[in-house]
């Protein structure tokens, strides 16, 4: 999918090979604001409470604030909820857990194009990165995560963590250093740590010596193209540049917050048309006051904070096949902030920008619609979204498959239909796919839904596409089959799920020579052809178009492939006949 920004950015992109510094900005006076406190939010009164909130970001896509507690699993009042959704008034609309990966989400950043979740944990010290299910929310077992280790490139606190919407940067705190890193995905376009663990290139900087004591809170302005440190030595805000210079500081110690823990822009609750900050407070600690339930959110207002407008947010969906004439279902959306006001309305638009024949949409100014098509072949279609005076684009690209052999191309869809099931441990639902494991030699599942496969088909080619996530080289033997099912369901965490599971009679046998490159989908990562094992699940009695069905992987040794969780799934491709 190719991504078109029409919108204009004055940032460079870093070009750093692993960790540098950015020249250290001169230390000259920048202006001192105060803030007008526009509303204090208790939300230690919430029910379940936030006693500790350590962590706020503000989901444009959903007009809602995201605040996590970083303390509260140690608590008495501890129920099983860490992360809450709320209005922008305070009031809770949602709430979730990441404990099952995070007892201390301390910061949060969001990135509105891809609804990604960043959370920073100080304590096992890595960036997680996380994908709302089938479901829509964050915090619930059907998410999808990935992370990366701060430690490999030198931040040991990292108290938490920003989305760069201008450039698709991330940029993390190191409270007790001082220091923000400027984290920059590599050509996989994914955040998966430096190397060799992943591509990222990073930068720093140090902001202490512009007077923080304690940069705990970190939070993007996308109106201002800076970012905001929350100093939890001080109860000033330092806003800097991306690349480290002072723009202003802001005095919030009117209502005394008392450790200040993270910030966020969002608009202002009671003037339209501006932007307020969101502060949270953690109050006075627990750790010597295990009792205590204190935590707040405040609403200022800076009078030189004026929104400027941002260019729209664009997703055409995922590229796709279909079997001629049959239509495609377009899923894409368009997410604005609303300006310029007025009109603060955003238009959509579908367009074919190439393929053989004519393209009619149901409705062409709908993001989510449907596209038949004259003639087969593949086309390229574009989303473009308008605020009236900035656009953004995306495109999609839809092949339509007709005579001789039909083609399918269908990708593992969610977090648990790829899973890893080791010898008489639960079953595992990772970041990357160990094929087989030369330690455990664990079974591996991928689950391939909506499967267009008419009964009475005859598949004439089948493979499964991996792609490098770690360099593996040793010796591996693995036996593919399918799961003996008309229609599989998804993998879940018990003991066994996987490798439990009824198999086909057929069976395929792989010996995948070494992988030694990261990141490389080719046909040293492709399975032999599995036409057997597809064609014996497709002519069971039960078998109809658009069902689900299962490979499982078992032998000898390892290759470890990237999964859903990290943004590059096995990909299933089918040839047949009808």
């Amino acid at each position: 999918m190719r991504r078109l920004l029409c919108a204009f950015v004055g940032m460079a992109s870093l070009t750093a090979a692993f960790v540098v510094g950015f020249p250290t900005p001169a230390n000259s006076a920048a202006p001192s604001v105060t803030a007008t406190l526009v509303r204090t939010s208790n939300l230690y009164q919430l029910v379940p409470p936030v006693p500790d909130s350590s962590g706020i970001v503000y989901l444009l896509d959903r007009d809602r604030l995201l605040v996590s507690d970083s303390e509260v699993e140690e608590m008495s009042i501890w129920a099983g909820v860490n992360i809450w959704e709320l209005d922008r008034n305070g009031g809770k609309t949602d709430t979730g857990s990441v404990k099952s990966f995070s007892n201390e989400p301390t910061g949060l950043g969001f990135d509105p194009g891809t609804g990604r979740l960043f959370i920073s944990d100080d304590v096992v010290r890595r960036v997680f990165v996380v994908l709302p299910g089938a479901d829509g929310r964050y915090g619930t077992d059907d998410d999808g995560r990935s992370s990366f280790d701060t430690r490999a490139f030198g931040n040991t606190d990292p108290e938490d963590i920003a989305f760069d919407t201008a450039t698709g940067d991330l940029f993390t705190s190191d409270g007790g250093g001082k220091e923000l890193y400027r984290i920059s995905p590599g050509n996989n376009g994914i955040f998966d740590g430096v190397p060799p663990t992943g591509d990222d290139t990073v930068s720093h900087f140090d902001v202490g010596q512009y007077g923080v004591v304690d940069a705990e809170g970190l939070g993007y302005d996308p109106y201002r193209d800076t970012l905001l440190v929350g100093d939890r030595g001080t109860d000033i805000l330092y806003e800097v540049t991306a690349g480290g210079s002072l723009v202003r500081t802001i005095d919030i110690s009117g209502p005394n917050p008392h450790s200040v823990s993270d910030v966020t822009v969002a608009p202002s609750t009671v003037e339209s048309g501006t932007i307020d900050l969101f502060v949270v407070q953690r109050g006075v600690d627990n750790n010597g006051h295990p009792n205590e339930n204190d935590g707040k959110m405040f609403e200022f207002s800076v009078g030189s904070s004026q929104p400027q407008n941002q260019a729209p947010v664009v997703s055409a969906g995922p590229d796709q096949s279909v079997i001629f004439p049959a239509g495609a279902n377009l899923s894409g959306s368009v997410s604005d902030d609303g300006l310029p006001n007025p009109p603060g309305t955003t238009t959509a638009q579908w367009t074919k920008v190439s393929g053989p024949g004519i393209v009619n949409f149901a409705d062409p100014a709908s993001p989510s619609t449907s596209a038949t098509f004259s003639d087969p072949g593949t086309y390229v279609l574009r989303l473009t979204g308008s605020d009236s005076a900035l656009m953004n684009s995306d495109d999609v690209t839809v092949t339509s498959s007709s005579g001789g052999s039909q083609v399918l191309d269908v990708a593992v869809g969610s977090s648990s239909d790829d899973a890893e099931d080791p010898v008489g441990l639960k079953v595992r639902l990772d970041s990357d796919l160990d094929i087989v494991d030369a330690d455990v030699n664990q079974t591996i599942g991928l689950r391939f839904t909506g499967i267009s496969v008419p009964a009475g088909a005859t598949i004439v080619n089948a493979s499964v596409q991996f792609r490098t996530k770690d360099i593996t080289t040793g010796p591996v033997s693995l036996t593919i089959q399918g799961q003996a099912s008309d229609d599989p369901g998804t993998f879940t965490i018990a003991i066994g799920n996987v490798s439990s599971r009824p198999r086909t009679t057929a069976s395929v046998g792989w010996v995948p020579p070494a992988w030694p490159t990261v990141g490389v989908a080719g046909p040293d990562q492709r399975t032999p052809d599995l036409s057997s094992l597809i064609q014996e699940i497709v002519s069971r009695p039960g078998w109809s178009s658009g069902n689900a069905l299962v490979l499982i992987v078992t032998g000898t040794g390892t290759r470890t492939a990237k999964s859903f969780d990290i943004g590059s799934p096995p990909v299933l491709h089918l040839e047949y006949t009808i």
